[in-house]
């Protein structure tokens, strides 16, 4: 055993004679070491500026490297041809400032976005277009981050006064950039599945042309909504809202009138309830509002207020004239013993009353009326479930 040890370390002294090859192993395992820690980054799920601030932290640490313990991450971001400080250690306040949006061609590090190759300098030369009082000399590498053509990122790194630039080192800042592409690219794909999703999700919930929720949100807010008031005794309210005469604006004035007519519609729901209520469009002409913590008098006051607001914003005419419109509303408060279905058939029945007396107003389901499904019949309306 300890023969083939000594076999081994002759073969160790004959790759790396003397002190040399010693130091020159410790640097390759340390490099693999902070190479492999860098594309751990990649499955990390925290901000891409939080990843390459660690990133960051990864460098400053290998050892072998005569760097100072400061430097930054640039990246492109909306506005082209220009870097954007996004991570950062030990900047004074006034590179915070100066250098928190850097120009392609600009100082050290902009050149070497510009010219999409590593950038040295031993000193603050000439081509530091950023400087400031009291600045301490020193020395840089500005090694750019490309994802194929494309500059996506610049590293800054400082190197003490005089400091020359080193094979060694540059490979290593080279594949340590190939590595930040990759984690650029791969968070960028995923905030970009992300926003796509969340936009088909919203999508999915949203009323196109009112830009209120839908009927399936709404059913879904009702339920959470009905359950918490009956857990916790509070109320909750229901408000129906239809359109009057609406057929007869879309046969006389066209379809296109009509979308405006409950575009504006959901404007004004919108401007008379709160953050937390829910409004919706409930299909056709008709939409509904969820009003938790709200008693049948509130309910009532939300109503004629919407009411009042429509009567009150008339839209305007290609012939230059003005179109006025109505809406009659229907108003329940929910009994803790009744189901989300019958309070809405409860205020849809208090709806349809409001559009029997005349239209233009606002009528109230009396809330200890028997539950809603004979008064909902009697007024010959649809499951609202099904």
């Amino acid at each position: 055993m300890c023969k083939n040890d000594n076999v081994q370390c002759s073969h160790l002294e004959h790759q790396f004679p003397g002190s040399d090859a010693s130091e020159d192993l410790s640097n390759a395992l340390e490099n693999e070491r902070a190479l492999n820690a860098l594309l751990r980054t990649v499955t990390n799920s925290a901000p891409l500026d939080a990843i390459l601030l660690e990133c960051l932290d990864i460098m400053l640490a290998v050892s072998w490297l005569s760097l100072l313990p400061k430097g930054g991450v640039f990246l492109v971001q909306e506005e082209a041809d220009t870097l954007h400080l996004v991570a950062q250690r030990g900047l004074s306040d006034e590179l915070l400032t100066l250098c928190a949006r850097v120009p392609f061609g600009k100082c050290l590090c902009g050149r070497a976005a510009a010219q999409r190759r590593l950038l040295h300098a031993n000193c603050v030369d000439t081509r530091h277009d950023i400087s400031f009082d009291g600045m301490k000399p020193h020395g840089h590498y500005n090694v750019p981050i490309l994802d194929g053509g494309n500059v996506v990122g610049v590293i800054v790194l400082y190197l003490p006064h005089g400091h020359g630039a080193k094979q060694s080192e540059t490979r290593f800042l080279t594949a340590v950039a190939d590595i930040l592409s990759l984690v650029i690219r791969q968070k960028r794909v995923e905030q970009d599945l992300k926003e796509a999703v969340g936009k088909l999700e919203k999508m999915a919930l949203v009323d196109y042309l009112t830009e209120l929720h839908n009927r399936r949100y709404l059913i879904d807010q009702l339920q959470r909504h009905c359950e918490e008031a009956k857990r916790h005794q509070r109320p909750l309210s229901l408000v129906m809202i239809d359109m009057d005469r609406f057929k007869h604006i879309n046969d006389t004035h066209g379809h296109a009138t009509g979308d405006r007519v409950l575009y504006q519609t959901a404007r004004v729901i919108e401007a008379c309830v709160r953050t937390y209520d829910v409004s919706a469009r409930f299909g056709g002409e008709e939409f509904c509002l969820v009003l938790p913590g709200t008693g049948l008098c509130g309910a009532v006051e939300v109503a004629e207020r919407v009411r009042t607001a429509v009567e009150s914003m008339p839209i305007a005419m290609p012939d230059g004239g003005t179109l006025h419109f109505t809406a009659s509303l229907g108003v329940a408060e929910l009994d803790h013993t009744e189901t989300p279905e019958q309070g809405l058939a409860r205020a849809d029945a208090a709806l349809y009353a409001a559009k029997r007396l005349g239209r233009n107003r606002v009528e109230q389901a009396d809330l200890y009326a028997p539950q809603g499904e004979n008064r909902a019949h009697s007024a010959g309306l649809k499951p609202i479930f099904s």
